[in-house]
Parts: structure tokens; C-alpha cells; sequence
């Protein structure tokens, strides 16, 4: 059991400070403070035992602050073990306490990383007070270490339902919590060090747990949702996110911004299923739905302008999970709130994400890669066949292969006038996949084009897209068999573009 006599307080964050101060006055605990908390508690001087920690090491701050705590007399009377003779007799010699309390929080380096320059920043990072923690921590079988104002209450509670006593097990927890928080911080001014670093040099990842989730891909798996930086996800109204809904529609979100026009994308199980864009956001929406209104049932919409009043009331009239925009109307918002109490309502604004890598995880491992954000328009692509696309043909063919980027391989999208027809998904077989696309269907347009995530390794699909009425195919290129294709692409009459660069998503 530990009981608690002296106690080292040196905090930025001060609330909950008053709180503390009667619980050091129940039990007449010394409290040796640093400069700010010093001063902060020199009001309670009259209450408590106070000690300037200047006056008990007799050595001043020095050098604007960034030494005051960095002393044997701290430190020693911090990781001394009460049980050990050699220690107790040290500390004697020295005439140094032991400490029994260790209260601090930290500098708030993440928020000073938003602004410009260096200084600052710099001047943010913590030396003597996660030093503290850690030493707490470290010894938790001598010493109870408090690193958050919201560990204060229980804290608190405790200490006056059992006369100023704590056991290991809650001491142990504590610990825990302050070398997650040191952790965390040091990931923080890692990650802002090294910003332009290569993947392969990348050893920490700062990431915050914002909620827990209801349950993961199905109910009997747990889940949460954790976070490097600012949350893009604001939910406006409707029921509890789940793991499923945090990837549609990072999905959907990503998926809509890649566009200038006013678009709209439908997306279930982390698929697209309806893609359109329009000058018109209703058009774009109502273009997006004749895709696959089967697929579109129970799934998740978004639009890459501010929702108007006039397509919330027709998004009403059908059933969907959620909603994502980057803004919305306040009369659209309203109606929405009203008339769809469960329908999850959630602004997305992915200007700035705050992760540029990719993380997956299997049993054993962590996959680590870059995002992948290549922009078809911008992207070089040569024609290979005899017949080339027409205008029209090129803007279908880019639009199609941008949407193909967002769809698991085996990814086939075709196209017409920026409106997906046909998506096909995950097949293992890309003809499979093409005649999945295919079936989907429902206006046979003349003209239209194909795109796929990955090469041709047969002619077989250039056969399909001449029954089907497709006019022209984007793919990688890099097959053994291109000249092959190209030549069936030739006979068929259809332009073929290879692009060098493929879109797997898996």
C-alpha cells in the first residue's frame, strides 16, 4: 500500500488544482511545487504546507524556465524505493525526501505545431515534466503518478474512503496511463520532426482514441476509433457511427472530392455503386442512383458541395444510412433532422488530411504505404490503338478510371457522359468482373467507355465491350499480352489507352 506525504506539483493544464488543494489539506501532505503551480497555490499557503521546489533544491529556474526540475534531489526522492536500506540511507545522506505523489501534465506541443515558425514548438516540448512522469511510473510500486486532471476525482474518492492509502493494482493503472500519454507526446514531436521523412525511416504514429465504436465489421468484434489529428468526421444528427459507416464514408468522401463538378457518389460495403457528375446537384444525385438502385438501398451518399434544400428532399423519399457533405444548407439541415431522426448526418472536410500513409494490419503484421493519390487528368496516357477517343470519349475515359481507384480488384467501371453504368467488384476473374459490370446495365448508351484497375492479360473482354456497345477502354498496359489486346482493340474498332500506372485496392 502507498500512503502519501510529500507530493511534487507541476502542472500547465490547472484545473482541478482547488480540488487537490483539500485533498492535501485533509492529510497535511507537504506539496513541493514549481514556479506557475507555486505561485498559483500561494493563495492555499495558510491551508497547506507549501515548498517552492527552487527553495528545496536550492537551485533556481534557470535559462527562461527549461531547467527547474532536472535535479538528484527531485529525481532521487522520485525513484527511491522505500524498502531498499541502500536508498533510504542515500537520501538521508543527502538529505533528500521521498515522494509519494507525483502530479504533472505537459506542455501542449500539439497545439502549438499550428502555428508557424519554429520557435514556439520547440519552446513546447517538455523535458522535466515527462521526465517526472516517466520516474513515477517507473517506481508505481513506491509512488502514485497523476497525469491528467480527469484522474483528480477518483483520485480524490479514494484517498478519502481509505485514509490516504492506495493499492498497486490502481498505482499500476495510473502508470500505464502516464507512459500511454509520454508515449503519445513523443510520437507527437516525432512525427513533427520528421515531416518529409520516407516511409521506410517511420517508427511512431501518434494516434488518439476519439470514441468507442458500437462493434466492429460484425457485433461479436469490438472496436474504436482512434485518430493522428483533427477529426474530419463531424456528425451533425442520426444514430451511433459504426465501424462500417467510418469506412463508407471515408470512402464516399475521398471518392467525391477527386471532382470540380458538383458530384454525387453512392457507396455500400466500401464500393461504389453510383457515380455521377452534373452542373445540377439533384441531377447529379438522381444520375448516381439509376446506376444500381438495388445496390444504392440502405447505403451511404455523398456530395462534394454544400447540401441544398432542394435534393434533401428528395434524398427523403428513399432509404439511406448516412449522408456526407462538406457543408449544408441550414433549411436542408433542418428538414433532414426533422423528418430523418436516425439517418446519420455527418460533414466532411478532407482538405487536410492528417495521415499521408496508409496503415493495415494483419495477425502478425502492420502494412505501412502511401496513400494512393494519383490524379488520372494529370497523369500522361498514351493511346496505343489505330482509332483514337474522342474528346467526349477522354473525359468518360478519365472519370471511369479515377472511380476504378475507389473499387476492390477486381475493379471494372464503365462510363457514360460522367455517370457510372456498370461497376464491377472484387471478382478474382476480370472477365468475370467485366461481365458483372456488364449486367448492371440498364440503358445500353452507345458509346460508352471501360475502365479497369489492372491490365488486360487476355483479349477476351475487348469481344464484350463490342456486343455491349463500348467505344473505348482505359487499363495499365504491362501485360505480356498487350500487342495481343491491341490488335483485337484494332479488329473491334474500339481506341484503348494504357495509362502505366494501375489502381489495385484490395
Amino acid at each position: 500500500m502507498i500512503k502519501i506525504k510529500n507530493a511534487i506539483v507541476s502542472l500547465y493544464n490547472k484545473e482541478g488544482l482547488t480540488k487537490l488543494v483539500k485533498f492535501f489539506e485533509s492529510f497535511k501532505i507537504n506539496v513541493f511545487a514549481t514556479g506557475g503551480t507555486y505561485e498559483k497555490l500561494r493563495d492555499y499557503k495558510n491551508r497547506i504546507n507549501l515548498v517552492n521546489i527552487a527553495n528545496y533544491t536550492s537551485f533556481p529556474e534557470i535559462m527562461d524556465g527549461r531547467v527547474k526540475t532536472l535535479h538528484p534531489s527531485i529525481f532521487g526522492g522520485i525513484l527511491a524505493r522505500k524498502n531498499n536500506k541502500k536508498h533510504t540511507k542515500e537520501l538521508k545522506k543527502y538529505n533528500f525526501q521521498f515522494f509519494d505523489l507525483v502530479v504533472v501534465n505537459l506542455y501542449p506541443f500539439e497545439d502549438s505545431i499550428k502555428k508557424k515558425g519554429l520557435n514556439e514548438p520547440i519552446e513546447k516540448i517538455d523535458i522535466g515534466g515527462p521526465s517526472m512522469i516517466r520516474a513515477a511510473a517507473k517506481n508505481f510500486e513506491n509512488v502514485i503518478v497523476l497525469s491528467n486532471p480527469e484522474q483528480y476525482d477518483y483520485f480524490i474518492e479514494n484517498g478519502l474512503n481509505n485514509n490516504n492509502t492506495y493499492d498497486l493494482e490502481y498505482s499500476r493503472t495510473l502508470a500505464a496511463c502516464a507512459f500511454q500519454l509520454i508515449s503519445h507526446y513523443d510520437c507527437i514531436i516525432a512525427d513533427w520532426m520528421g515531416r518529409g521523412s520516407k516511409l521506410d525511416s517511420l517508427s511512431t504514429i501518434p494516434l488518439k482514441k476519439i470514441t468507442n465504436l458500437k462493434y466492429g465489421e460484425n457485433p461479436h468484434q469490438k472496436s474504436s476509433l482512434y485518430s493522428s489529428g483533427k477529426n474530419p468526421f463531424v456528425k451533425l444528427s442520426g444514430k451511433e457511427l459504426s465501424y462500417n459507416n467510418i469506412l463508407d464514408l471515408d470512402v464516399a468522401g475521398n471518392l467525391v472530392s477527386e471532382f470540380k463538378e458538383s458530384s454525387c457518389a453512392i457507396v455500400k460495403h466500401g464500393n461504389p455503386c453510383g457515380v455521377a457528375s452534373r452542373k445540377s446537384q439533384i441531377t447529379a444525385f438522381e444520375q448516381a442512383l439509376s446506376s444500381d438502385k438495388i445496390s444504392a438501398f440502405g447505403g451511404i451518399i455523398a456530395f462534394n458541395r454544400k447540401l441544398e434544400e432542394t435534393t434533401a428532399k428528395i434524398l427523403s423519399r428513399f432509404f439511406i444510412e448516412a449522408i456526407v457533405a462538406p457543408e449544408y444548407d441550414v433549411k436542408a439541415l433542418n428538414f433532414l433532422k426533422k423528418t430523418k431522426k436516425n439517418l446519420i448526418i455527418v460533414r466532411y472536410k478532407s482538405k487536410k488530411p492528417s495521415l499521408n500513409f496508409s496503415i493495415r494490419s494483419t495477425r502478425n503484421f502492420f502494412l505501412v504505404q502511401d496513400f494512393d493519390l494519383v490524379n488520372t487528368k494529370k497523369q500522361k496516357t498514351k493511346c496505343v490503338s489505330e482509332k483514337k477517343p474522342s474528346k467526349k470519349n477522354l473525359e468518360d475515359l478519365q472519370f471511369a478510371f479515377t472511380i476504378a481507384k475507389y473499387v476492390n480488384s477486381n475493379a471494372i467501371v464503365i462510363a457514360k457522359n460522367s455517370v457510372t453504368i456498370g461497376i464491377g467488384i472484387g471478382e478474382t476473374s476480370r472477365i468475370e468482373s467485366a461481365k458483372q459490370a456488364i449486367n448492371k446495365i440498364t440503358n445500353p448508351f452507345k458509346n460508352s467507355v471501360l475502365a479497369s484497375d489492372g491490365f488486360f492479360p487476355f483479349p477476351d473482354i475487348i469481344s464484350l465491350c463490342k456486343r455491349n456497345n463500348i467505344v473505348s477502354i482505359i487499363q495499365p498496359g504491362g501485360s505480356i499480352n498487350d500487342q495481343e489486346v491491341i490488335s483485337h482493340a484494332n479488329k473491334a474498332g474500339i481506341s484503348m489507352l494504357f495509362t502505366k500506372f494501375r489502381h489495385f485496392k484490395h
